[in-house]
């Protein structure tokens, strides 16, 4: 086991907050390198699976998934700026807004969006309003107001005619065909902090001035196949997606047709046959057929991943669990977050600069740990 003086640059923060006292790594990630942060200001560095220091601590820390690796490029924050770094730590181009996916990334040109390649070619020129990232082929765009979809060429796959769009998941895709409307996201703050449909940063934390807006889903054709009928809804994963009707969440298929009944007070999407659900306020795992898999008996639990799902309980600690429901690793942590590549993040300790955070195997061997030492002189 390797020690280290650094930490995740986030403080815990109760009630209602964006913010995670532990960053996981991103599924999406396709390069086994891990951060870790020695100061909250320029001390952010990488380790390998095996607890190595692969890049020294040298870069500023960023929240959420923005400085993991995508298509073995990550984006990182240095004193002049924003800068890429390849999984040695040197420096490559280009400067960009977006992660890579499917060999591009979105960059700024003013006003508009387009996406380069890894060399910073301009592959699609800046012509759009707003530009994600690629998802099955496929990237949001926005133009004049609408949502559509572009391909890799750069041709409009889906015309931009949605009030909004969101990436596509298991060749499906949420989308919002007429408003205005008002949606709400899905973490702590979602019934604090509505998001109008269109686009008005201005109006987005005053009270409801409209309806609530209603999902439809498309195919990769843009085919609507299932019309505006849920007031909630989350994207497709394993053939089903979890869909709510203001009341009560169930699961649908690409169809439509309801495939687990409307009877759960949350639901998401499924993960490795396995879906979180939450009934009288306890958070437990149902099948594909809906049967209850784990009892509901937690406080809150993340999706399964790798074969194992960070659960809490009702002392707000948190375990992993197996598909069984038993204990998987001994311990009890403050914050944890699934396993990605063969490695769980795990904090101990309530206070931020005297908590230790760690990275551990599936046998919950710790093989890197370390404290922020920002406030040490």
């Amino acid at each position: 086991m390797l020690v280290v003086g650094a930490a995740v640059a986030v403080q815990q923060i109760p009630g209602c907050s964006w913010d995670y006292p532990v960053w996981p790594k991103s599924k999406k990630s396709d390069t086994p390198l891990f951060r870790f942060v020695v100061n909250e200001r320029y001390g952010a560095g990488y380790i390998d699976r095996r607890g190595r220091i692969v890049i020294r601590p040298q870069f500023m820390s960023l929240g959420e998934h923005g400085a993991d690796f995508f298509e073995g490029m990550a984006q990182v924050a240095v004193k002049s700026g924003s800068t890429y770094i390849d999984a040695k730590g040197n420096r490559v181009p280009p400067s960009r807004a977006g992660h890579f996916s499917d060999g591009l990334a979105s960059f700024q040109d003013g006003n508009k969006y387009g996406f380069k390649d890894h060399a910073g070619k301009i592959v699609i020129p800046a012509k759009f309003d707003l530009a994600e990232d690629f998802s099955e082929g496929m990237a949001v765009v926005r133009l004049n107001g609408r949502y559509g979809y572009v391909d890799r060429s750069g041709k409009m796959a889906i015309p931009a005619r949605f009030d909004h769009a969101f990436d596509f998941a298991d060749r499906h895709a949420l989308v919002i065909e007429n408003g205005p409307c008002e949606t709400f996201g899905y973490g702590p703050c979602e019934r604090m902090n509505p998001y109008a449909v269109p686009d008005a940063p201005a109006s987005a934390y005053l009270p409801l001035p409209t309806q609530r807006c209603h999902y439809s889903v498309i195919d990769s054709s843009g085919r609507v196949v299932i019309p505006a009928m849920y007031i909630d809804a989350k994207p497709f994963a394993e053939g089903l997606a979890p869909m709510a009707d203001g009341t009560k969440w169930g699961y649908v298929d690409y169809s439509g047709r309801t495939a687990i009944p409307f009877q759960f007070e949350a639901a998401e999407p499924f993960s490795e046959g396995l879906a979180v659900v939450r009934i009288r306020g306890k958070a437990g795992f149902i099948d594909k057929e809906g049967r209850m898999a784990i009892p509901p008996q937690y406080s809150s639990a993340e999706s399964f991943s790798e074969g194992l799902a960070v659960v809490v309980d009702e002392n707000g600690l948190y375990i992993y669990i197996d598909k069984k429901g038993q204990r998987a690793i001994p311990g009890y942590f403050t914050a944890a977050s699934s396993f990605v590549m063969g490695l769980g993040h795990v904090r101990v300790g309530r206070d931020y600069y005297s908590a230790k955070w760690s990275w551990i195997d599936r046998t919950g061997q710790a093989v890197f740990t370390y404290s922020d030492q920002s406030r040490k002189r």
